[in-house]
C-alpha cells in the first residue's frame, strides 16, 4: 500500500468571531473534497487514503474560511510526521482570486529557497461568500461564465519540504509578494499593452531620425510583440526634458505599470539605489535607434523566475530629438522564441542586411548554411546584438559547419554589466565536465560570476553553451575576445590527445603508445566531463599496476577547489565494481567523511574500475604535511582494502596521530590481546583514547620501536628518556578511563619480551612473547610466558605453565575469548602434565576469514592455513639449538629474555591431523625439534589408532566399579555416551568392553537410544561405525537397535519419545525439545556417563551457566546433584566443571577429574617427543638412519602404550589409596593445601576450586575428607612442588636414578640406545619428573612434605631417601605383589596404606640417620648389613616389638591379605630401625647383629620398645600434633643409638657392654622402665604422657 500524507487537524473554528456552524463547516469541507481532487493528477493523489483526503480538505477548507475581496490567503503549517513515507513535510494552502501564472509564480518561489514539491492540487472554484468574505458555498469547479453572486477562486495545495520556522516565515513572505506581483502584472496588462500599441503609434506619428525601413521594421516589432510573443510584466514612461548630454537632466516618470509601478524596481542591475541606472544609458538615448533590446537586472518573481527582458522604447519630437523612454518588462514567450528569425521583425532585417552585406547570393550554399547558422542562433544573442556583432559570429560559425572545432564569442552588455558568451564545441566531445570548465575559467579570467547556462545538444554537428557571465565589462574589447578564445581552446584541446602526452610523460614512449591504444578510449563520457587528461593517465598507470580483481590501488590527491578539510581519494579495481557498502566504512574508519563518490568503469569494467571520492578530515592541520600522508595513507589504505589489515577503528590513527599502518597495527594487535584478557573497554574507547592524545601515543610507538627494533643505539638511555616522556604526558591525561586506556598500553610493552614486528618486509602474523607475571590484571591462573599472534587472517594465542611445558593446539570457535578458553585449558593441562616431564601448555587460535563451513573443504583449507600461520609466529619468536646444543637467538627478534628453545606443540579439538603439517613448518624452519615438534604425526603415535587416550580413561572407569565390586569388562554396565563412534575418545571407548550397554547417546548432530541392547550385537555395530570413515549416528544399523529405540536428528524441534525411551529416560512427556532431552539423558538412571565430546554439560548447583564457559550449551547443562549415573568417566576435558564434580562425589557419585582420566593423550605424546628427541640426535651423528628410526617407533608402539597406562593406573590407585584413609587425612590435606599455596606450584584454591580451611575444618567435624576431585587437584599440585624441589637439586645425578630414567623409555630403546637416552637433553627434568611421581603416588600426597617438616630437611632430601629406601627394602616388589594380589579392592588399598606406612618409617630412619648422604652411598653402605640383619631377625626382636609384629600380622591376615604379603610387610616392619642400627654397627666396626641385639636389649630394659610404638600408633589432631609425636618417634630410637655409640668402644661387642651398662645403671635404667610400666598401665595414651617419658629417659640415659 502506498505511503499516506497526514495534515495537519484543521483547526478549531471557535475564537475570533463567531464562525459558521459545525454542519456548514462539514458540508463545505466535503464539498472542498470534491473540487480538490475531482480533476488531480493521478500521481497528485499517490499516498492519500480517504482520511488523508478529508484532512486535507479540512486545511484548505481553514485556510479559505474567510477572504476579502482581492486578498490572497497564504497558510503555512507543518504536516504531522508519517513514518511510513520517513520524510517530514510542510502543507501549504494559497487561497485568492483566479489569475494567470499563480501555479507557475508560486512553485518557482518554492524551488527558489530551494525546498522540494511533494504534491500540488490547483483547482478552480466557484464559490459564494457573504458581505465578510466568510466562505458560504462551494458551488464547483470552474465552467462557464462566472454566476451572480459567485467569485471564482483559485484553490493551490501544496506538500512542500519541512523547514524551521524562520525559513517558514521568510517563505510566507515571499509568497505574499509573488502573489502581490502576479496581481499587479494581470490587473495591469491591459494599460501595458496600450502603452506599448502607443509607442508604435508615437514612432508613426513622429518617426525616429533613421532610413525609413529600419523604423517602420521598429515599428512591425512592437506591433509582433503585442500580438503575445512578449508577456508584459511591467511597464514606466520616462519624460526627457532637457539635453541629454547634461548631466544635471533627470529623466521624468508619472506612472508605472505592473512590476514597474514601484518607481525603485531596480531594471538594470537587480539591486536597489540610485546605482542601479547605468551611466551609459543616456548616451544609448542620444543615439537615433528608436528601440533597445537588453536583459534585465532583476530577477522576474512572475511566471518564470529569470532575468527578465528588457525593451526600451524612444519617443521623438518632429525634430527627431529624444524626448521619452519607455521601459518594458517581461518575457519573450516560448512560441517567440521557436519562431524563425527571418519570420520576426527586427531579426528578419538583421539577416538580411548581413547576408547583402556579405555578397552571398540568395540561393547558394554559403546564404543556406548562413541561413541554417541563423536559425540554431540564440534568441537572445539575435535580440541583443548589432548587426555587426552578429556578423562576425555567423562568420565564425561558417567556418565550424564544414571543420568543428572549439570556439567562443563573446559579446559585452551595452552597459557594462555582464558578458554574454557563446562556447561551440564539437558535439561528440561535449561534456558537462568541459561545460563547468569552461565556466570556471570564465568566472577567472572575467573576475566575474556565471549567473546562468543554457546549452543546446545536437545529435552531430557543434554544441553550444551560452553563458551569462556577470561582470565590469566596460572596458572589453577584441583582444580580450580573442584571450578567451585562446583560453577555451587551451581547455578542450583533444582530450585524447592530451591524455596521450600526459601518459607520454608518466610511462615514456613504447608504454605510453601501448596504454593509449588499450585504454585511451575507453574513459566513459561522464569520466571525461569530470576529469583531466593528466588525471586519466595517472588513473590508468595505476591501472595498469593490477593483475586481478583481488588487488586495489588507491591514490590520494587534493584539488585547488577543495576545502581546507577536504580530500580527494581514488581506489582502483579490476573487474566488479566495488560496492558503496564496502568501500565507505574503510574511508570512514579512516577518519575519513565521504562527501561525494563517483564510480567509473572503463569498456564497461573490463579494463578497471575507478572510485573517485570527495572527502573531509575532523582537523585540516592532519593534512599540512601532504607527502608524508601520501606515504601513510596509500599504502595502508591499499593493504585494508585487499584485506591485509584490518578495517577498523585503529586505521583513523594513521591520519589523526600521524602513524604509519604498521604502528597502528601493533596498537591494534595490543588491543586484541587486552580484550582477550578481560578488558573490557570497546574499540572506538581506545581508539578515541589514543587518538585524544596523539603525542602519547607517537611516543608508546617510539617506545616499543626503541624496546624490540634492531640497531637501535644506546638502546637503555633511548627507553629511559621515552618512559620519562610517556610518565609525564601521562600526567595531563584527565579521563581515568583514557589513563587506565594508555597505562595499559605502557604496561603491554614493558612486558613483552619478544616480537617479530621488525622482521625484514614484516611479519606474517605479529607476535609477541609476553611475560604474563609483568602483565598487570591477567585473569588466574598467570601463565608462565605467552605468545599473542595476531593477523587479520587468524589470531592466537599459546600459553605455557613453564619453561618446559607442552600441550595441545586447538582450533576455537570463540572469536572474542578464546584466551579465557585456553586458560581452562591450560590450567587443567597443567595438573594434567603432572605424569610427563613439560609442565602444562595450551594455545588456540581463530580463523577469521572462514569460508561458510557448508563448502567443508574450503573450510577446512582456510582454517589449516591460518593453522600454519599461527605456528610460524610461534617459532618466528623461540630460540633454536645448533648442533653442539647451544642456543640460537631468533633472527632479527631482540629479546629481553633467557634462551627458551623448548617449543612443543600436540593435536587439540579440531588440529587432529595437523600434526604433519606442523613438523613439516618446524623442520623447514630448522627447528631443533624436527618432527619431534608435535607429536602423533605420520612418524608419530596416532592416538585414535592406538585408542591411548579413551583407554587410560577406562582405567579410571575400571577402578571406579572395581571398587563398587563390579567388574565392567564382564559384568553388564549401561551407558550413557556424549560423542559418537566417528569420536577417538568416544568411539575407542565404548569399545573397550564387550559388557558395554549403550542406551543413550548424544553429539552435535544426533540422538541415538538403544533402550534395551543386545551387548553383543551392539559391540559389533560399533565397530563397524567406528572402522566407517566420518561416521554419525545416523549410519547405526537401526535392524541392531532394540524395541522403542531409534537416532534422531538434533535439528528436530520435538524429539518424539516411544514408551521405552520414556521408561528409560524416567519421564512421562511424549516428546521433548533436545535441550530438554539432552538434560533427560544426562539426569537418567545409569552406570555410568561416559564423555566423549567436546562441552560443559554439567555444571554445580551454586554456579551459573556463565561461570561454566560454555554458552553454546546454556540451554540443557543441567546440575551436578541430578545427574543419574553412579560413575562419570571423562574421556573428553571440561564435560563437568570442578565444581560440579565435587557436588556430584559429594553426592556419592564416583568421578576424578578430566586431567586424570584423559591423561594418558598427553603422556603418550610426551613420550613421543623424549623418544624422539634421543633418536634424532642418533640420527643427526649419522648412527641411526630416518627409515630405521621410524620402523622403530612403529615397533615400540605397544610398549609405549603400556609405559603411558602404567601412569594413568598408578595415578587413579594413588587416589583411591589416598581417599580411602578418609577424613583421618583431612587435617594433614588441610596443612599440605596451605603449603602448596606458597609453594613454586602456587596453588590458587579459589581457581581450582578447593573450599576454605574454614569449610573443610566443618567437613572434618562431619567426618568427611576430600573428595576425588579435590584430591585430583592437590595431588597434581603437589607433583608440581616436589618437581620443582627435585629438577634442580643434585639427587637427579645420583647413579641410582639412572634405571628411572631408563625405565621411561621403551625396553628396545634401552637395549640399542642407552647412551642416547643417558645423555638426553631433558636428562634432569625426566628423571624428576619419574621419581616425583612414584614418590606421591606410593607414598601420599603429605608423606613428603610432612617428613621434610618434621625432620628439618628439604623435599629432595625426602626423595632421596625414598629411593634409598626404595632399592633398601625392594618396595617395587612389594608394590608389584601388592597389585598382583587376587584380593578385592578395598583390601588392595589398605595392603598399600600399610606398605606406606612401613616405607614412610623406613624414609624417616634415613632421614634421621643418613647424614645427608646420597642414596647410592646410603644403598651401599646399608645394603649388605640390612641383608645379613634380616636374617637374624628372629634373634634380634624382643617380646615388646615381637608382639607388635603379631598384632599386626593379624590384622593384614584379617583383611585377607595372603600370607606371603604379609610376611614381606611385616618383615620390612621388623627391620625398624635397622637403619639407624645398620649405620651404626658401620661406624663402630661392629657386627650388624649384635648391634641390634644390644639396641634391642636397651628398648626392652627401658621400655622405649613400648614408647617408640606408641608414639607411633598416635592419631594427632593437627599439624602440631603430628610433629610433636615424629619427634618423639625419633627421640625415643635416637636416644638408644646415641647412647650406643657412645658406650660402645671400636671393634667392641655391642651385648656385652650394654649389659654392663645396663648392670652398671639399673637405677636409673629401672626408674625409666617403672614410668613406662606406669604409663602402659593407665589404660590411654596421650602426647604429653610420651614426652614426659622421653625427657626422664634422656636423663637417664644422658
Amino acid at each position: 500500500m502506498p505511503a499516506t500524507t497526514h495534515p495537519p487537524t484543521a483547526p478549531n473554528h471557535a475564537g475570533g468571531k463567531a464562525g459558521p456552524p459545525q454542519a456548514m463547516i462539514a458540508a463545505l469541507e466535503t464539498a472542498l473534497e470534491t473540487v480538490l481532487f475531482a480533476r488531480a493528477l493521478p500521481g497528485e493523489l499517490e499516498g492519500l487514503d480517504g482520511p488523508a483526503r478529508t484532512a486535507i480538505a479540512a486545511f484548505v477548507a481553514d485556510a479559505a474560511q474567510r477572504r476579502a475581496p482581492g486578498a490572497a490567503i497564504v497558510q503555512l503549517d507543518p504536516l504531522a510526521d508519517d513514518a511510513t513515507i520517513g520524510k517530514r513535510r510542510m502543507g501549504l494552502a494559497i487561497v485568492g482570486d483566479d489569475r494567470p501564472f499563480i501555479v507557475d509564480s508560486v512553485c518557482a518561489a518554492i524551488t527558489a529557497a530551494g525546498l522540494d514539491i511533494h504534491r500540488l492540487l490547483h483547482p478552480v472554484t466557484d464559490v459564494r461568500r457573504d458581505a465578510d468574505g466568510a466562505l458560504v458555498e462551494v458551488v464547483g469547479l470552474a465552467s462557464g461564465p462566472v454566476a451572480a453572486g459567485t467569485t471564482r477562486e483559485s484553490l493551490l495545495y501544496l506538500e512542500i519540504e519541512r523547514t524551521g520556522a524562520k525559513a517558514r516565515a521568510a517563505l510566507v513572505a515571499s509568497l505574499q509578494a509573488v502573489l502581490a506581483d502576479v496581481a499587479a502584472a494581470v490587473a495591469d496588462w491591459p494599460a501595458m499593452l496600450a502603452m506599448l500599441k502607443d509607442c508604435v503609434k508615437a514612432l508613426a506619428e513622429n518617426p525616429p531620425p533613421v532610413a525609413p525601413h529600419r523604423a517602420a521594421e521598429t515599428m512591425a516589432f512592437l506591433e509582433w510583440l503585442a500580438a503575445d510573443n512578449f508577456t508584459l510584466l511591467g511597464a514606466r514612461r520616462y519624460d526627457l526634458s532637457g539635453d541629454l548630454d547634461d548631466p544635471a537632466m533627470q529623466p521624468v516618470s508619472a506612472q508605472g505599470f505592473g512590476l514597474l509601478r514601484d518607481p525603485d524596481y531596480p531594471v538594470w542591475t537587480g539591486e536597489p539605489g540610485p546605482a542601479d541606472t547605468p551611466r551609459a544609458l543616456k548616451a544609448l538615448l542620444a543615439s537615433p535607434e528608436p528601440l533597445l533590446i537588453t536583459k534585465s537586472g532583476a530577477v522576474v518573481s512572475v511566471h518564470r523566475r529569470v532575468n527578465g527582458d528588457l525593451i526600451s522604447v524612444k519617443g521623438f519630437d518632429r525634430q527627431g530629438r529624444v524626448i521619452s523612454e519607455t521601459r518594458f518588462i517581461g518575457l519573450f514567450t516560448s512560441s517567440a522564441l521557436n519562431t524563425s528569425p527571418r519570420q520576426v521583425p527586427l531579426l528578419r532585417r538583421k539577416v538580411g542586411e548581413i547576408i547583402d552585406h556579405l555578397g552571398f547570393g540568395a540561393g547558394g550554399h554559403s546564404a543556406k548554411a548562413l541561413i541554417h547558422v541563423f536559425e540554431t542562433f540564440p534568441r537572445e544573442e539575435l535580440f541583443a546584438g548589432t548587426s555587426e556583432q552578429l556578423e562576425v559570429m555567423a562568420l565564425g560559425l561558417l567556418s565550424l559547419l564544414d571543420r568543428p572545432r572549439a570556439r567562443l564569442f563573446a559579446r559585452p552588455d551595452p552597459f557594462g554589466r555582464f558578458l554574454s558568451v557563446l562556447v561551440y564545441v564539437p558535439r561528440d566531445s561535449y561534456t558537462s565536465r568541459q561545460r563547468d570548465a569552461v565556466a570556471q575559467m570564465l568566472a577567472g579570467a572575467l573576475r566575474g560570476k556565471v549567473v546562468r547556462t543554457e546549452v543546446e545538444l545536437r545529435a552531430e554537428g557543434l554544441a553550444w553553451v551560452h553563458y551569462v557571465v556577470a561582470a565590469d565589462t566596460s572596458g572589453f574589447d577584441a583582444a580580450m575576445a580573442a584571450d578567451l578564445d585562446r583560453r577555451l581552446l587551451q581547455l578542450v584541446r583533444g582530450w585524447e590527445e592530451d591524455l596521450e602526452s600526459a601518459l607520454l610523460e608518466l610511462a615514456g614512449p613504447t608504454r605510453a603508445a601501448r596504454l593509449t591504444l588499450s585504454h585511451g578510449r575507453a574513459f566513459s563520457e561522464s569520466y571525461r566531463a569530470q576529469h583531466r587528461p593528466h588525471e586519466a593517465a595517472a588513473d590508468i598507470i595505476a591501472l595498469s599496476h593490477l593483475s586481478d580483481e583481488d588487488e586495489r590501488a588507491v591514490q590520494l590527491m587534493r584539488d585547488e577547489c577543495d576545502g581546507p578539510a577536504q580530500v580527494r581519494l581514488k581506489i582502483y579495481r579490476l573487474g566488479k565494481i566495488i560496492p558503496l557498502s564496502e568501500a565507505v566504512p574503510v574511508l570512514e574508519n579512516f577518519g575519513l567523511k565521504v562527501i561525494e563518490e563517483f564510480p567509473f568503469d572503463l569498456a564497461g569494467g573490463k579494463l578497471g574500475w575507478i572510485h573517485d571520492f570527495l572527502c573531509e578530515v575532523a582537523d585540516p592541520a592532519s593534512l599540512a604535511d601532504w607527502p608524508a600522508l601520501k606515504a601513510r595513507v596509500e599504502p595502508a589504505l591499499t593493504a585494508v582494502l585487499t584485506g591485509a589489515q584490518e578495517n577498523d577503528g585503529f586505521n583513523a590513527l594513521i591520519i589523526a596521530c600521524g602513524l604509519d599502518a604498521r604502528s597502528a597495527g601493533w596498537l591494534r594487535a595490543w588491543f586484541r590481546y587486552l580484550r582477550q584478557t578481560g578488558v573490557t573497554y570497546g574499540l572506538m574507547t581506545v581508539v578515541d583514547a589514543l587518538r585524544r592524545y596523539p603525542a602519547i601515543t607517537r611516543l608508546l610507538v617510539q617506545y616499543f620501536e626503541q624496546r624490540f627494533a634492531p640497531d637501535v643505539p644506546e638502546r637503555a638511555a633511548a627507553m629511559a628518556d621515552t618512559a620519562a616522556a610517556i610518565e609525564g604526558a601521562l600526567g595531563d591525561v584527565a579521563a581515568i578511563d583514557d589513563d587506565r586506556i594508555l597505562r595499559l598500553y605502557r604496561a603491554a610493552i614493558r612486558a613483552t619480551l619478544r616480537t617479530n614486528a621488525f622482521l625484514p618486509g614484516g611479519p606474517e602474523a605479529l607476535a609477541f612473547k609476553i611475560d604474563s607475571r609483568s602483565m598487570p590484571g591477567l585473569p588466574a591462573p598467570i601463565p608462565y610466558r605467552e605468545i599473542w599472534v595476531y593477523s587479520p587472517r587468524v589470531e592466537g594465542i599459546h600459553l605455557r605453565g613453564g619453561p618446559i611445558a607442552r600441550g595441545g593446539l586447538r582450533w576455537s570457535d570463540r572469536r572474542d575469548d578464546f584466551r579465557t578458553e585456553v586458560l581452562g585449558l591450560v590450567k587443567a593441562q597443567k595438573v594434567k602434565n603432572t605424569v610427563i616431564v613439560p609442565t602444562g601448555a595450551k594455545g588456540g587460535f581463530y580463523p577469521k576469514l572462514l569460508p561458510n563451513a557448508a563448502n567443508r573443504d574450503a573450510w577446512l583449507a582456510e582454517g589449516t592455513a591460518a593453522y600454519r600461520i599461527f605456528i610460524r609466529a610461534l617459532l618466528s619468536l623461540t630460540d633454536n639449538l645448533d648442533a653442539a646444543g647451544q642456543p640460537v637467538p631468533p633472527a632479527h627478534v631482540v629479546c629481553h629474555d633467557a634462551p627458551d628453545p623448548y617449543l612443543v606443540v600436540a593435536a587439540d579439538k579440531g588440529t587432529a591431523t595437523f600434526s604433519d603439517t606442523a613438523n613439516a613448518i618446524a623442520q623447514d624452519h630448522g627447528f631443533w625439534l624436527g618432527d619431534a615438534f608435535a607429536s602423533g604425526g605420520g612418524n608419530g603415535y596416532d592416538h585414535k589408532a592406538m585408542g591411548i587416550t579413551a583407554r587410560g580413561a577406562w582405567i579410571s572407569v575400571q577402578r571406579h566399579f572395581r571398587e563398587l565390586g563390579i567388574d565392567v569388562q564382564a559384568d553388564p554396565v549401561s551407558v550413557v555416551g556424549v560423542g559418537d563412534m566417528s569420536g577417538d575418545v568416544f568411539g575407542n571407548g565404548m569399545l573397550l568392553s564387550p559388557a558395554i550397554r549403550l542406551v543413550a547417546a548424544f553429539d552435535h548432530r544426533h540422538f541415538f537410544f538403544d533402550p534395551n541392547p543386545d551387548a553383543a550385537a551392539s559391540f559389533a555395530e560399533r565397530q563397524r561405525m567406528f572402522a566407517l570413515p566420518r561416521s554419525s549416528w545416523d549410519d547405526y544399523d537401526r535392524t541392531k537397535i532394540s524395541a522403542g529405540g531409534g537416532v534422531f536428528a538434533r535439528s528436530l524441534k520435538m524429539v518424539p519419545l516411544s514408551p521405552e525411551m520414556r521408561a528409560l529416560l524416567g519421564v512421562e512427556a511424549e516428546a521433548l525439545s533436545p535441550s530438554e532431552l539432552i538434560a533427560a539423558i544426562l539426569r537418567m538412571k545409569t552406570d555410568l556417563l561416559w564423555f566423549g565430546g567436546i562441552g560443559t554439560y554439567v555444571k554445580a548447583t551454586h554456579e551459573s551457566h556463565a561461570d561454566a564457559g560454555d554458552r553454546a550449551n546454556d540451554a540443557h547443562r543441567v546440575n551436578a546433584r541430578d545427574i543419574g549415573a553412579r560413575v562419570i568417566g571423562e574421556g573428553a576435558n571440561l564435560g563437568v566443571t570442578q565444581a560440579g564434580r565435587i557436588e556430584f562425589a559429594m553426592a556419592g557419585g564416583r568421578i576424578n577429574t578430566d586431567f586424570i582420566d584423559n591423561a594418558a593423550g598427553v603422556d603418550c605424546s610426551d613420550n613421543e617427543v623424549n623418544i624422539k628427541i634421543a633418536l634424532n640426535a642418533e640420527v643427526a651423528a649419522g648412527r641411526l638412519t630416518l627409515a630405521d628410526r621410524n620402523a622403530l617407533l612403529v615397533e615400540m608402539t605397544d610398549d609405549v602404550a603400556a609405559l603411558v597406562l602404567a601412569d594413568n593406573r598408578l595415578q587413579t590407585q594413588a587416589l583411591s589409596i589416598v581417599e580411602a584413609r578418609g577424613p583421618a587425612a583431612l587435617a594433614g590435606h588441610r596443612r599440605l593445601i596451605s603449603t602448596l599455596e606458597h609453594s613454586a606450584a602456587e596453588l590458587d584454591r579459589r581457581v581450582e576450586g578447593l573450599a576454605s580451611d574454614d569449610v573443610l575444618a566443618q567437613r572434618q567435624r562431619a567426618g568427611q575428607g576430600l573428595t576425588r576431585p579435590e584430591l585430583a587437584v592437590v595431588m597434581a599440585y603437589t607433583k608440581m612442588a616436589v618437581y620443582e624441589a627435585l629438577v634442580a637439586s643434585p639427587l637427579v645425578d645420583d647413579p641410582l636414578l639412572l634405571p628411572d630414567l631408563m625405565g621411561a623409555f621403551p625396553a628396545a630403546m634401552q637395549a640399542r640406545f642407552a647412551d642416547a637416552i643417558a645423555g638426553h637433553r631433558l636428562r634432569r627434568e625426566l628423571i624428576a619428573t619419574k621419581l616425583t611421581n612414584e614418590l606421591i603416588n606410593r607414598m601420599g600426597l603429605a608423606a613428603p612434605f610432612e617428613l621434610a617438616e618434621e625432620l628439618g630437611v628439604d623435599l629432595a632430601a625426602v626423595a632421596g631417601a625414598f629411593v634409598a629406601a626404595r632399592a633398601l627394602f625392594d618396595a617395587r616388589g612389594l608394590w608389584d605383589a601388592i597389585d598382583a594380589a587376587a584380593v578385592p579392592a578395598a583390601v588392595q588399598l589398605q595392603l598399600h596404606l600399610a606398605a606406606m606406612a612401613t616405607l614412610r618409617g623406613q624414609m624417616a630412619d634415613i632421614l634421621r640417620a643418613g647424614g645427608g648422604a646420597g642414596p647410592s652411598a646410603l644403598v651401599e653402605a646399608l645394603a649388605p648389613g640390612l641383608a645379613r640383619l634380616g636374617e637374624r631377625l628372629d634373634a634380634v626382636l624382643r617380646p615388646e616389638p615381637r608382639a607388635q609384629l603379631d598384632r599386626h600380622a593379624a590384622q593384614l591376615a584379617e583383611l585377607g591379605a595372603p600370607d606371603a604379603l604379609v610376611r614381606r610387610l611385616v618383615h620390612i616392619e621388623a627391620l625398624d630401625g635397622a637403619v639407624g642400627v645398620g649405620l651404626l654397627a658401620r661406624q663402630l666396626g661392629a657386627d650388624e647383629g649384635a648391634t641390634a641385639l644390644a639396641y634391642t636389649r636397651l628398648g626392652e630394659a627401658t621400655g622405649l620398645d613400648w614408647a617408640k610404638g606408641a608414639a607411633l600408633a598416635l592419631s594427632p589432631a593437627d599439624a602440631w600434633e603430628r610433629l610433636v609425636a615424629a619427634g618423639l618417634v625419633r627421640e625415643f630410637e635416637q636416644l638408644r643409638l646415641d647412647l650406643l655409640g657412645r658406650v660402645v668402644p671400636a671393634a667392641g661387642d655391642p651385648v656385652a657392654v650394654m649389659e654392663a651398662w645396663l648392670a652398671e645403671h639399673g637405677g636409673a635404667v629401672g626408674r625409666v622402665a617403672a614410668l613406662v610400666r606406669e604409663a602402659r598401665a593407665s589404660g590411654g595414651v596421650t602426647t604429653a604422657m610420651l614426652s614426659y617419658l622421653a625427657g626422664q629417659a634422656r636423663t637417664a640415659l644422658g
